[in-house]
This record gives structure tokens, sequence and C-alpha cells, in this order.
């Protein structure tokens, strides 16, 4: 195979010949390393020295010339809504993945009426993907979209997709398991416990993560016997939060701790707090069960919250995608969360 880069110092064409030469193994080696050659075992030190002598020797890959030679373009699509941060944890992880396959991403934006998403069987017919991750909503559940996936033979993985669909390969997070770490977290006794705030946008409980949360945050209290206390609110709702609080301070027994489904839930909470003069991590003790928008540390006080994992889901979409496992190649994979600590639950207010 030859490239299009020029060896250094001597203006010559790079061939595969000079990048197994100074890697010091076989140009078959190499050939495995650019093209994922099936049957033949590279080890990591082995594909890292293939791939730092090509970038020595500014090794340039015809990749027209390889895609008809192997059928691979060893080009993955990630597909998603570009104003979404999640969409960019996502392609950080996917990036990673795919640079230790040698593969690389390409970036297709999310349109109103799906153009963009159909778009990109045309790119595998032609050769130019070898397959497609999409981050969805949680509830996309989309039986033409997976028709049409089928019918072009596409490797195909959904991150947050496609959770009760079998035959289709999922990354998921553990929601249950993320509310169970933030009660932990929290703790609690049987007169002084966290109640449950779930902030909606059009309806409470429309998508599998939600009720996952919630059924986690049930089960926590019925293994201690104490009664769930759940309310639920229109996100961005801040007069329901201001009413909730002068309730609850009426009440005369202290503001129980919150833990709150979102992150971006727990804005107007702030602010319906400060125009109370309520402190947030002394009088309220508050915890988000998901952080949506990566915005705790900048939250005054930080906001403790559970860390969905997306950048290790694109790394895991794109394993799924690339190496399927021979015994279940439409896996569901869920990945565990992780706490983030912050001034809002502090050690200290904990029961």
């Amino acid at each position: 195979m030859t490239g299009n880069g020029r060896t250094p110092n001597t203006g010559k064409r790079t061939t595969s010949f000079d990048v197994a030469k100074a890697a010091g193994v076989s140009r078959s080696l190499v050939s495995a390393v650019i093209n994922g050659t099936p049957g033949i075992g590279v080890g990591p030190e082995t594909r890292a020295k293939v791939l730092k002598a090509i970038k020595e020797l500014n090794y340039q890959v015809d990749a027209q010339a390889r895609a008809m030679k192997t059928g691979l373009s060893r080009c993955v699509a990630a597909f998603g809504d570009m104003k979404n941060p999640l969409f960019l944890q996502l392609l950080e992880g996917m990036q990673k993945a795919c640079a230790e396959r040698g593969y690389h991403v390409l970036i297709s934006g999310q349109s109103e009426d799906d153009r963009d998403r159909l778009n990109m069987l045309d790119l595998y017919r032609q050769r130019r993907i070898d397959g497609i991750v999409t981050l969805d909503v949680t509830e996309y559940e989309s039986a033409s979209w997976i028709e049409r996936v089928r019918e072009y033979g596409v490797p195909y993985v959904s991150v947050e997709g496609y959770a009760k669909t079998e035959g289709v390969a999922s990354v998921l997070a553990d929601y249950r398991d993320s509310i169970r770490q933030a009660m932990d977290y929290l703790g609690g006794t049987a007169d002084r416990y966290p109640v449950y705030l779930e902030a909606y946008e059009e309806r409470p409980g429309r998508n599998w993560a939600e009720r996952d949360r919630n059924a986690a945050y049930e089960a926590w209290c019925a293994a201690r016997g104490w009664t769930p206390v759940v309310h639920r609110f229109r996100v961005q709702d801040e007069a329901w939060l201001g009413r909730y609080l002068d309730e609850a301070v009426a009440d005369g027994r202290g503001l129980p701790p919150i833990l709150i489904n979102w992150s971006v839930g727990a804005v107007p909470l702030y602010r319906a707090a400060w125009e109370r003069g309520i402190r947030i991590g002394e009088e309220l003790v508050l915890m988000a069960g998901d952080n949506t928008r990566r915005s705790n540390a900048y939250m005054t006080p930080s906001l403790a919250s559970v860390e969905i994992p997306y950048a290790e889901m694109g790394e895991e979409a794109v394993r799924l995608l690339l190496e399927p496992p021979q015994d279940e190649p439409a896996a569901k994979r869920r990945l565990r969360a992780s706490i983030r600590p912050g001034d809002s639950a502090p050690n200290s207010a904990r029961g």
C-alpha cells in the first residue's frame, strides 16, 4: 500500500515498507494495523510502534484505494444534536476509542426532518463510513429507522435509545444505580430523609430513564421502611418551587434534603432559595441525579451531582460497533455513573 507523504530529508514518497522498517515489523503487520485485517493479531505495543512510525514519516494512506481493497473506510459516523453538550461529551469518548483503532469520526448534525440521519445510510453504501453511532433522546424507538438500518446492513449502535427494543445494540446509563448512589451519599434518618423532585419538560415520567430513577428512589425508601415523597414540576417553574419551599419552611420541621433528577432543574431552585434567604448547603441540602449540562461546578455553592459517563458511553459505543461480541451482537450495555461532590450537599450535612 502506498501513501502520499514524503520521507523526511529525502523527499521520496513514503511507502508502507518505510513504515515497516522504522517500526521494525513486517509490511503485513503495518497493513494489519492500518486496515484492521482479521486473523492477524497485533499487540498494543506493536500497534503503538507502527502508529508512531506512521506519524513520524508523515505516511498518508490513500483512503479510496484502501476502501476499494478492504471494503473499509476506517471512519465511523457520529450523529446527534450539535447544540447538545452531551453530544460533545460523547464525541470525546468516540474520538479516543477510534484513535486507538486507527479510525476517524465523521460528525453529522441533526436536522428537524431526519434527512441527515437517512443521508448516513448513503454514506455507508458509498463506503465512506463503516458504521453509525447516534446519541438519541431516551424515549427514541423509531421502528422505521431500524428497518432501514437492517435493510442496508449497517453496523449501528444507539446511545440512550432503544432501551426496550431487542435486537438493537444500545449503550445506556444505569439510572437506577445512579439514584441509589445519590441516596446513599445523602443518607437520612426516619424523620429526615431526601424527598425526590422530578423536573419535566412536557409530561412527567415519559421515558424509561425517569421511570428507572423514580423506581430506584421508591425502592431505596421502602427498603428502610420510609414513605417515598415525590413531587413533580415543569422545569423552570420557579413559582412552584417557591411555593414548595414556603410550605416546607412553614411546616416547622426544617427543610428536608432534596434529590432533584436534573441539574437544570436545580437552577430555578437556587433562585427561589436565594429570594427567601435560604442558604443552600446549610439550611437546604441539595443534590442532582444527573449533571445534564456539566454546570454543577459553576453554580454557587457548587452543586453535588451524579455524573453520567457520556464520554465512556462514546468509547463503549465504538467498541460495540467495531468489535461486537460474537454471542450477543446486539448487546445492551449499561454504564455506571459516579458521584461528583459539591458544597450543596457537604459531608457534614448528611445524616
